[in-house]
């Protein structure tokens, strides 16, 4: 058996794990029900899925798993997810180091303080001695070829949707009126901020242009209030969570542009596969997805925190939509061909079909 341990298992992933599975079903997936992060939580729908117990403690910083550990040792290899705040993450490598057993670590290159950081002398010791390493980017997966160049390393990008499911609906131009975000309503994400931007550009905007708001959290009654204290209900709409992607890619299909007012996540590919361009914050502790950003092709960056700027990149968005729609094939086409779940997947099936 092949195991890919994880904190938890939430639904962007779903796919994948399905992909993986399908094309090998010696695989087993080890994962808890939730996230450091407690509004982060595992898809139960999850495939070959055997659940653990995390268990989180210094105000959910850290995390000791409670894994299966003589399945860990016997296994055939291991895909583990890199992340030193679990404790149990360190007695799985190392019981497979000293046993002289295959395990790849699937995470971040770096930590968040960067290549040079404090953390990077202890982080560089499991890289060196892990069997390979699966990086989140392309550019990760340079950047470590150059540091360990007789390691295996892989690149696979987080992706949510088939190839064939990242296509844009054409809408005739007199449809396409919105603006669009798609996300957990978290301070992170600064939703607050975006609908006051959007309540500055209103007036310089056609009749009909909307703000659509796709996701739930701690911030929804908050934004309910601001949105009634403003007037604002005719102009921004709350929709709640949606995971249908036909309902999605109709919602983004009628938008000229969806919007990140906060760090970049997912939703930027999700938004570049159904060929929408992204207004992005630029200096934000963004997600690895931000390596799909090109600025002009496909995304254009606002001043962070600054109202104005987000106001009249929206208003600039709304004058020059035409420009923006003829772009809509190419830009889903350049997404699909790095984004898929198939490209995503590859790495994961060329180290485990290697024992089929």
């Amino acid at each position: 058996m092949n195991l890919i341990i994880q904190t938890c298992v939430p639904s962007y992933r779903l796919n994948v794990y399905k992909y993986i599975i399908d094309k090998n079903k010696d695989v087993e997936i080890i994962s808890g029900e939730e996230f450091y992060s407690s509004t982060i939580k595992s898809d139960k729908r999850t495939p070959n899925v055997l659940w653990v117990k995390n268990l989180f403690f210094l105000k959910r910083k850290f995390l000791f798993q409670q894994l299966p550990w003589k399945k860990i040792y016997n296994a055939k290899s291991i895909i583990i997810e890199f992340n030193l705040r679990n404790v149990s993450f360190i007695l799985v490598f190392l019981i497979r180091l000293f046993s002289n057993r295959e395990i790849f670590l699937w995470g971040h290159a770096w930590s968040r303080s960067g290549e040079n950081s404090k953390s990077e002398y202890f982080r560089s010791f499991f890289k060196k001695h892990s069997s390979g390493f699966i990086a989140y980017t392309e550019k990760q997966k340079l950047e470590l070829e150059k540091q360990f160049p007789e390691k295996v390393i892989y690149a696979a990008n987080n992706s949510i949707y088939y190839k064939h499911e990242m296509c844009p609906i054409i809408e005739e131009k007199n449809n396409v009126t919105n603006f669009i975000y798609v996300g957990r309503l978290v301070k992170d994400k600064k939703i607050m901020f975006l609908i006051e931007a959007f309540k500055k550009a209103i007036k310089f905007l056609p009749l009909e242009t909307k703000l659509i708001i796709v996701g739930s959290g701690d911030e929804l009654e908050n934004i309910k209030n601001f949105i009634n204290k403003n007037q604002l209900k005719e102009s921004v709409y709350l929709l709640g969570h949606i995971s249908d992607k036909n309902q999605l890619k109709e919602l983004y299909s009628k938008s000229i542009a969806s919007v990140s007012p906060g760090y970049v996540g997912l939703s930027l590919t999700q938004s570049l596969g159904f060929g929408v361009p992204m207004i992005i914050s630029k200096d934000e502790p963004h997600s690895p997805e931000l390596e799909a950003a090109e600025l002009e092709i496909n995304s254009q960056y606002f001043k962070t925190d600054n109202l104005n700027s987000l106001k009249d990149t929206l208003i600039q968005f709304s004058k020059e939509k035409e420009k923006w729609l003829v772009k809509r094939n190419q830009i889903s086409l350049d997404c699909k061909s790095k984004y898929s779940i198939e490209k995503m997947a590859d790495p994961f099936l060329t180290i485990f079909n290697k024992y089929e």
